[in-house]
Order: structure tokens, then C-alpha cells, then sequence
């Protein structure tokens, strides 16, 4: 079996693949201009989804599996990938950690007006009148339920948040306090106090919010 992996990698990562499968060819080419002239005897390509064209899949004779290692499959060519019938899987929720330590850090930011704090240390002032606000005890409304989401609902637990979900099924999810679908969202938005939108880039949730 013949795995090109478009996906720039660590060394140490790449030795781990080889030792843990050695009965696989592996073929490291990065960027995809180095890869391209394997693609043709490729049965698996790894790849970080967004160096592939509807040309390299007309190329991709022996193509069976897409191996994308992010959660994002936004810049896919899946014309061609649906017509030659070739398996898609990707690495759901490796980005929920970051994701949910960025939604809060950001709230804290504003919150707790840090700009204005860097500012002011940088030009060595103490301004005791910087007007700071707590995010402790407040109402979060995350629409989208699924990984990141969840994460981000699971932080904000620590800062004793009421947590309002919003998503296609509505389906209660690990760490809300209430649940709803898409369609209800108006309804509850005047209850939050912040609104965290990490729905996936489609044609279906491209105006939601």
C-alpha cells in the first residue's frame, strides 16, 4: 500500500508511522508540487485538505482513502472525490483544546480590558480607572454542539457560566444547561450575554449567525 502524505511533519512523527506500519510504503512530499508525480500510484493520501485539486484526482488512479488530519474540509475538491467514489475521513475535534483556550482568553481579554492594561504598562501608568468587568456568572450561548463547542461549554463551567447550546438536532450535549436547535436561536439570544459561534463553514450555516 502506497501512503503519500502531503502534510508537513515532524520527524519524530514520521519515524513513528514507519515503525508502527511497516508494511505500508510511505512517500513524504511536502509541499504538493513535490508530491504531485506520486499521486498517480497513491491508494491513501494524507493530507491537510487544502493542497488537493479536481486535477490531482483526476490523476489519483488507485486513490481509495483521503486521510485529512484537521477538522476542516472546506477546500476539498469533492466533485471529483464523490465521482470516483474515494473515502473522506478527517481528525474531528483535534482543535477543540485550542478552539475553547481562545474563546475564553478572548472574552477575558475584553472583559478585563488587558489591551488597555498592556498599554499602560508599556508607558509605565497605573490608571486605577480602567473599567474591568467579571465573565463569572454570565449566560454563553455556543451555537454549535459538537466538539469544540462542548469544550468551550466545559470551560466556561469553571467561570460558573450558564451554558445555552444551539444546533441542528437540538440534542442535549455533555456541559449545557439548556439545548435547542437552529430555528430557536433567536428566541434565546436576548438570555446571553456572550454568543460563541464555531459551526463548520457551510452552505447551510453560512448566514446562520
Amino acid at each position: 500500500m502506497n501512503i503519500l502524505v502531503t502534510a508537513r511533519m515532524k520527524t519524530s512523527f514520521r519515524e513513528e508511522l514507519v515503525d508502527k506500519f511497516p508494511e505500508a510504503n510511505f512517500i513524504f512530499k511536502y509541499p504538493i508540487e513535490e508530491a504531485e508525480p506520486y499521486i498517480p500510484e497513491a491508494d491513501v493520501i494524507v493530507t491537510f485538505g487544502e493542497d488537493l485539486t479536481n486535477e490531482h484526482m483526476e490523476k489519483a488512479d488507485r486513490l481509495k482513502w483521503i486521510m485529512v488530519v484537521s477538522a476542516g474540509l472546506d477546500e476539498m475538491p469533492f466533485e471529483k472525490i464523490i465521482e470516483k467514489d474515494i473515502l473522506v475521513t478527517n481528525a474531528r475535534g483535534i482543535h477543540k483544546i485550542q478552539m475553547s483556550e481562545y474563546a475564553i482568553a478572548m472574552l477575558l481579554q475584553v472583559y478585563r480590558n488587558l489591551p488597555q492594561f498592556i498599554e499602560n504598562q508599556r508607558k509605565h501608568v497605573y490608571d486605577k480607572r480602567v473599567k474591568i468587568e467579571e465573565i463569572s456568572g454570565k449566560t454563553m450561548m455556543v451555537v454549535g454542539t459538537g466538539a469544540i463547542g462542548q469544550e468551550t461549554a466545559r470551560k466556561a463551567k469553571a467561570f460558573d457560566m450558564k451554558t445555552i447550546g444551539v444546533s441542528r438536532s437540538g440534542a442535549k450535549k455533555d456541559y449545557f444547561d439548556e439545548c435547542y436547535k437552529n430555528e430557536e436561536l433567536l428566541d434565546k439570544l436576548p438570555e446571553a450575554d456572550f454568543v460563541i459561534n464555531v459551526l463548520p463553514a457551510t452552505p447551510d450555516t453560512e448566514k446562520n449567525v
